[in-house]
């Protein structure tokens, strides 16, 4: 018996069917790739809340064990208010523009100056990193170089392998988060007995650069931001870290009492304080001289914080200044 052979025909895709088909996935990838991406920045900002977090963890068991004080770097008390304290000070381009003595005499330790008259005269450090206190931990073995690094701002981990020689980070891409400017009267200094609503710590600030001044003119009708604009008009005012230079969508900060959170504008401090700026004592009442103020590079020596604000008052005690 002959066998007949049926040949099967498969109907292929057309070339327009196939055309709608790419079109289709292709609608969909661009629907959901905002998705993702919104929710992989949210995913960072959770892990450098986290990083936040965790350096006030670190911050309070070296309290512990150094008579209730957070990391301070040595440095010469009586240049507070005269001379000085160069924290501020461009590097010329050595290790990146800004980044004020981040890097600099990294094998030198700082010193101050003698508790006794006896000791040498024009003793101890004036040009001194804030990011000293921050290696202090890490040499201390409390928190590694990973944990200052915030995984939105581009930043990279310092590399350095011999720890124990050095007395701060390499340069200023290598650390993400700025701290309570320490170099000043006792009563500003991170300590436990600080105000536990001030802010000790924060993503780093937007004015590291001398060029980087504030325009507060910034409001809806071209006057001065204000408390109750929307956080959209406070983005250039915020850390660059999450959202970029100019467009931060806000930053994570450290209270006092150990915990972090998401501020969407940076006037978060005991009466509104602005935490990258130095109040104003020439700027009016309160709260307007906490949230419009001068950035660290606008002072000539670079301040400390409360410096010349309400003279005596109590509220100058409690002002936040987050460097870099």
């Amino acid at each position: 018996m002959r066998r007949i052979q049926v040949k099967r025909r498969f109907r292929a895709f057309t070339l327009i069917e196939l055309l709608v088909v790419i079109a289709i996935i292709a609608l969909l990838i661009s629907i959901l790739l905002p998705s993702l991406s919104r929710a992989r920045e949210l995913s960072k900002r959770l892990v450098c809340g986290s990083n936040v977090k965790g350096i006030g963890t670190s911050c309070k068991i070296y309290s512990n064990e150094n008579a209730e004080k957070w990391p301070v770097p040595a440095f010469k008390n009586k240049a507070i208010g005269t001379t000085g304290i160069e924290y501020t000070l461009p590097d010329n381009g050595i290790h990146g523009p800004g980044s004020g003595q981040t890097g600099f005499h990294r094998l030198e330790p700082s010193i101050s100056e003698p508790t006794t008259g006896s000791g040498p005269q024009n003793v101890g450090t004036t040009d001194v990193a804030v990011t000293r206190a921050y290696w202090m931990l890490v040499r201390s073995g409390d928190i590694t170089v990973k944990q200052f690094i915030c995984a939105s701002s581009g930043d990279d981990d310092d590399n350095t392998q011999d720890i124990e020689l050095y007395y701060d980070f390499q340069q200023i891409k290598n650390i993400s988060y700025g701290y309570q400017v320490p170099f000043g009267p006792r009563d500003t200094r991170p300590r436990e007995g600080i105000d536990n609503r001030q802010i000790i710590a924060a993503d780093k600030g937007p004015w590291y650069l001398e060029s980087d001044e504030p325009n507060w003119n910034a409001g809806p009708l071209g006057d001065k931001i204000q408390l109750e604009d929307p956080p959209k008009l406070w983005r250039q005012f915020n850390s660059p870290n999450h959202g970029g230079k100019s467009n931060g969508e806000g930053q994570n900060a450290l209270f006092g009492d150990g915990h972090a959170t998401f501020a969407r504008i940076p006037a978060i401090g005991i009466d509104s304080d602005n935490i990258y700026t130095l109040m104003k004592n020439s700027w009016g009442v309160l709260p307007d001289n906490r949230i419009h103020g001068e950035t660290a590079t606008e002072r000539d020596p670079p301040p400390f914080p409360g410096q010349n604000a309400f003279g005596q008052a109590k509220h100058s005690s409690t002002d936040s200044l987050i460097y870099p």
